[in-house]
């Protein structure tokens, strides 16, 4: 049996939980789904787990942690991490990589972290709308507040002739707006741009004074580097203050196993990397080179580079984006977590550089390519042409410009696309980031015990034997930052006994350090290169057992997985 889900619309949260249900049932034998918690407004925030149970449990293997959908507007990440799942459990047993993943490895999706705003998001024209603690309306109170003005389903821009207006319409196009030049007097008309809507509160009629929303921004909650509300936009009222932010956390730290993460946002076509808040000096070499290393998959899989969010994505290095979920996952827990910029727009309009676009503004050669793709892919819908509006606070207004939602923030959905090309926007940037989490899944730790050993020594004495490897990529500690913080745990091989056996010699509990991975094995061996780690040991322990019985035998490591060995003497 098949579960067949067009992935060619975007979902409300009852349709995306109506799959997530259907997927969980028709493949019970490898996911499970279940609630992390409630929204602010009372809406589960799901989880499905994947693994092949018959090989383990989900807590005994590394895993791969994969959420979406933090932020309202970016409603392609839930598209991509509910398409993993399918991708998934619909290819196992016909696609050897992907039964290999679910056979030794869990995955951990969230396709949905911020159901509320999610659903604000698709059914309003609102350009932002944080976590839905506040509904749009309510988290602006004074001066000029975003607000569907004319009524016709979406929220754009107004353009108000000014003397002093800093805009004036393209030569190139009338419908794009250039800057003005700091010498250019005298030409006009100029304009004034503002994003479409109504002014609240007092008003003197001359000065319009633009309040930033309150609603939270779940993505500067977490812990790390917190900043309060007044430095940082979003923060919320304390760390880990939003139900959304406090469920993601709580799951994480009640999952040791987790060996990976991969974090979707909009829009950028990029492959964030931390540090996001110091340059690349700060960081370990060796951490640095691994996310050179992994994050190479990704740009050969999607096209997107792997960038530094502190010295190439953040457009003021006094300003750094803090609080995030990729700071807390990798500078305090050492996990290598990977934040996703899905989606661009300007790649698709033939433009180049997609980092660039984040740090500076598009040149009119730029607008005028986008404009393009627009009228060619979009059928012209992506821009409302400006016109004419009696605006009942400002006067005469004209109302007009990019619609957002589906041209900037995510790739359009099939019924907006009007040629082919364009209807696989949206397959081609879910499909090919899905097959970048595996492969970084893949990269995960492996622990085994590749060798277990009783030997009758006679007197009812036996030597038991047992090798503990790790066979993954990456080594049991993973990175140097997780070895810093101390947040790798160890490897220990643990013997237990049943009644009648005793320990002559060798603790019971064994910790064997940590073991390397493949990774640090990339060339021959050198003398000039650093020293090769041990990728396995051997654990012996001396036991008496006049009865015979049975040992077992547990090696752990919390981010490789638990392995069991039983032991006959006889």
């Amino acid at each position: 049996m098949t579960y067949n889900i067009d992935f060619s619309e975007y979902f409300l949260y009852d349709e995306l939980t109506h799959h997530l249900h259907g997927l969980a049932t028709a493949y019970a034998n490898l996911a499970t789904l279940e609630s992390l918690g409630k929204s602010w407004r009372g809406r589960d925030i799901w989880c499905m787990t994947l693994t092949n149970a018959d090989t383990g449990a989900h807590h005994d293997k590394p895993a791969m942690y994969i959420d979406a959908h933090i932020h309202a507007e970016e409603v392609t990440t839930s598209h991509t991490a509910l398409y993993t799942v399918w991708y998934l459990l619909t290819n196992y047993r016909t696609d050897a990589e992907v039964t290999w993943l679910l056979d030794n490895l869990t995955f951990y999706i969230i396709p949905r972290l911020n159901p509320d705003g999610a659903e604000i998001s698709l059914t309003t024209g609102h350009h932002w709308c944080g976590n839905g603690r506040y509904l749009p309306g309510e988290e602006q109170t004074r001066g000029l507040c975003q607000m569907d003005i004319n009524g016709d389903g979406l929220i754009v821009q107004m353009r108000i002739e000014d003397a002093a207006g800093e805009w004036k319409v393209s030569k190139d196009d009338p419908r794009l707006m250039v800057m003005r030049k700091p010498g250019e007097v005298g030409a006009g008309p100029y304009y004034r741009l503002y994003r479409e809507g109504e002014i609240r509160g007092e008003w003197d009629g001359i000065a319009l004074d633009i309040e930033k929303p309150r609603d939270g921004n779940l993505n500067r909650n977490f812990p790390a580097g917190w900043w309060s509300e007044f430095r940082q936009y979003g923060a919320g009222d304390l760390p880990l203050s939003e139900p959304e932010a406090l469920a993601s956390a709580q799951f994480i730290l009640s999952h040791p196993n987790i060996a990976a993460m991969q974090c979707y946002h909009t829009h950028g076509g990029l492959h964030l990397r931390p540090s996001l808040i110091e340059p690349d000096k700060t960081l370990p070499p060796a951490d640095l080179a691994l996310y050179k290393t992994i994050g190479a998959m990704g740009t050969e899989l999607t096209g997107y580079p792997v960038i530094s969010v502190f010295e190439e994505f953040t457009p003021d290095p006094k300003v750094p984006r803090t609080g995030s979920l990729m700071q807390w996952s990798y500078d305090e827990m050492g996990i290598i977590t990977y934040s996703t910029e899905l989606w661009n727009p300007e790649l698709a309009a033939g433009l180049v550089e997609p980092a660039r676009y984040q740090v500076r503004a598009r040149s009119t050669d730029d607008e005028i390519k986008l404009l393009k793709y627009n009228d060619e892919h979009l059928g012209g819908k992506g821009f409302v042409n400006w016109t004419p509006f009696d605006h009942p606070q400002l006067g005469r207004v004209e109302i007009g410009g990019w619609t957002h939602m589906y041209t900037f923030r995510n790739p359009p959905p099939a019924s907006m696309a009007t040629t082919d090309t364009a209807k696989a926007f949206l397959k081609d940037t879910i499909h090919s980031n899905c097959l970048f989490t595996l492969k970084h899944a893949a990269t995960a730790p492996l622990l085994r015990i590749t060798a277990a050993e009783a030997e009758a020594l006679g007197a009812n004495l036996y030597k038991l034997t047992v090798v503990v490897a790790n066979l993954g990529y990456l080594p049991t500690n993973m990175t140097v930052r997780a070895l810093e913080n101390g947040t790798a745990g160890t490897t220990t091989a643990a013997l237990s006994l049943n009644s009648g056996i005793e320990l002559i010699m060798g603790q019971q509990v064994q910790n064997l350090g940590h073991l390397a991975g493949r990774e640090e094995r990339k060339a021959t061996w050198s003398p000039w290169l650093p020293e090769w780690g041990a990728t396995k040991r051997k654990v012996e322990w001396l036991v008496r057992a006049p009865n015979g019985g049975t040992v077992t035998v547990t090696a752990n490591a919390p981010r490789a997985g638990t392995q069991r060995a039983t032991l006959r003497l006889e």
